[in-house]
């Protein structure tokens, strides 16, 4: 997947909104791509025939998204928490135009949480962590993942990654 790849796929809505977005922020336009091409390579990588569904490959791309996003982004700027709100705005804002449902919605929103929240304790204890070890803490914390029915089972699980569905991964 390219860059080009992206913009060409984003609807006017879409593209009207990601403009006004990155017309307050225009220096993370480029991480904000880098990271996500990359991100989406990787799980492509680790889960090549599954990322896109909702198992525990989705749950690894939505977290790994988000850190991509946290790690590019603090390449401009001082302030890692800046870096942090901006992955939080840019993933949010894709899953408000995402047709999505309320539960699969409420997986996404929880795994990118929890891969924001993974990228904070890396980051703390190795400034400038580097794209294999945050795969390796990635794959480490699907070990815990489990399989949510119900959005209140997700919120009570905050630190772990969340899947609806079994796939052979």
């Amino acid at each position: 997947m390219s860059i080009w790849s992206i913009i060409k796929s984003l609807k006017y809505r879409q593209l009207k909104s990601a403009f006004f977005l990155f017309l307050k922020k225009p220096l993370y336009l480029y991480p904000t791509l880098k990271a996500t091409v990359n991100a989406y390579r990787g799980s492509q990588r680790e889960f090549p025939k599954t990322h896109y569904l909702n198992g525990k490959g989705n749950a690894f791309r939505h977290a790994f998204w988000n850190m991509m996003l946290c790690k590019e982004c603090s390449k401009w700027t001082t302030d890692n928490d800046i870096a942090i709100a901006w992955a939080k705005t840019i993933t949010d804002w894709h899953e408000e135009l995402s047709p999505n449902k309320p539960l699969d919605k409420a997986m996404d929103l929880h795994n990118n949480e929890v891969g924001r929240e993974l990228f904070k304790e890396l980051n703390a204890k190795s400034a400038k962590p580097k794209v294999n070890m945050l795969i390796d803490s990635l794959k480490e914390k699907l070990k815990s993942s489990f399989k949510a029915e119900t959005i209140s089972e997700m919120d009570a699980n905050k630190e772990a990654l969340v899947y609806i569905r079994e796939l052979n991964e």
